[in-house]
């Protein structure tokens, strides 16, 4: 197995990270997951045409996350991706959630946070990797005994995709982050 590295961040690698994960997913049919990241639906689409031969999983940001009461994923997006016979997932961030509410309010950091920091040297995409594997185990959409692949992005679109055996939170010392497939250098 290879790893195919992109000079920089860009949303502009999704179509390639998708091609790069149906090659991986078609020499290796044990792997029955894909979960994926998206913002505004775009990607979750894609991903959602593309593996129909497998149990796909859209993770959008939670509600609220860039302002009370939305969803940034438009609900005619949601609807299209869902017919697609994907599922939609919108929880809270494995890595945020109320430690990131007191950070925001108190300015001390938690120790969910300090691992999303950790995680993000090795670019957003894999910590974004690394949280929608737990955030989709705890929503009982992924087996916590097999292999996913998880596909993310730095902002929007697609640029790194990890094989990775999920865990549900209260166990995250358990997450096997097996092999990258594709990553950016520069991030």
């Amino acid at each position: 197995m290879k790893t195919v590295y992109f000079n920089e961040a860009s949303a502009e690698h999704t179509s390639e990270v998708l091609s790069i994960v149906k090659d991986f997913a078609e020499q290796n049919r044990q792997i029955e997951h894909i979960v994926v990241a998206t913002t505004e639906g775009t990607t979750g689409l894609l991903a959602s045409r593309m593996f129909k031969d497998k149990n796909v999983v859209v993770v959008t940001h939670q509600t609220g996350f860039a302002a009370p009461n939305e969803n940034e994923l438009d609900e005619k997006v949601r609807s299209e991706i869902l017919a697609e016979g994907a599922s939609v997932l919108t929880a809270t961030h494995a890595f945020a959630g109320i430690p990131r509410g007191i950070r925001r309010e108190l300015g001390s950091w938690e120790t969910t946070e300090i691992l999303a920091v950790a995680y993000r040297t090795f670019g957003q995409g894999t910590k974004v990797c690394c949280e929608i594997a737990m955030m989709a185990a705890d929503a009982g959409y992924v087996p916590v005994d097999r292999d996913v692949i998880c596909i993310a992005g730095t902002g929007r679109g697609a640029d790194t995709a990890w094989i990775i055996q999920p865990a549900n939170t209260h166990a995250f010392p358990k997450i096997k982050m097996r092999a990258c497939l594709c990553k950016p250098i520069d991030f």
